[in-house]
């Protein structure tokens, strides 16, 4: 996670961080989509309890999505046929 934690409550990072081992730990294209869409829940739900700004929920959307994008990337790889 980016430097912006500082803005974070500590009990929001250490869920942040659940939800981002969770999503770099998936064995699967389908468990990767399930930790992204966990961990936009995640951020929705933050942003419409007001426990975080708009600025910050987007950047942490950001970090989710670019961490989903890159294990589904790797998963990708290791499923396709070997020539």
């Amino acid at each position: 996670m980016a430097d912006f934690k500082k803005e974070l409550p500590a009990s929001i990072i250490r869920q942040a961080e659940k939800i981002m081992a969770e999503i770099q730990k998936s064995g699967s294209m389908i468990m990767a989509v399930k930790a992204g869409a966990r961990a936009n829940g995640f951020v929705l739900g933050l942003q419409c309890s007001a426990s975080i700004t708009d600025d910050a929920a987007q950047r942490l959307q950001t970090e989710f999505d670019i961490s989903t994008e890159i294990k589904l990337k790797e998963l990708s790889i290791w499923a396709a046929p070997q020539h």
